[in-house]
């Protein structure tokens, strides 16, 4: 199964990297094929085709983005389901605008984490 299509997603990865590449120690690396970006060692968030994931959700945040977005738990390859990662529809900057809040607090969870 492959996540993630560059192709496809170029764009939006630009976007995504030019707003979080900005925050105090993220980097970003390819795991699976897939953008990924980590505060020091640790991953808060991904793109996919189609969406971004985000890592570190709490309760509240995650019922939030369900009343704003189609979101579901990202699947893997080996037909596990992560429940604690909603995936998130990501199409256009619109969509990235509204979902930034989200990604800095699941990047702010990861700094918490020693």
């Amino acid at each position: 199964m492959k996540y993630y299509d560059e192709e496809k997603m170029h764009d939006l990865r630009l976007l995504v990297e030019k707003e979080l590449l900005g925050w105090p120690e993220v980097s970003t690396k390819k795991m699976y094929g897939c953008p990924c970006y980590k505060y020091q060692d640790k991953l808060f968030a991904f793109l996919v085709t189609d969406g971004l994931v985000l890592v570190r959700v709490s309760e509240q945040d995650k019922g939030d983005l369900a009343r704003h977005f189609d979101i579901k738990p990202f699947q893997t390859s080996a037909n596990r389901t992560m429940k604690n990662w909603p995936q998130i529809p990501l199409n256009k900057e619109s969509d990235l605008k509204n979902i930034i809040p989200y990604i800095r607090q699941s990047y702010n969870l990861s700094k918490q984490l020693k």
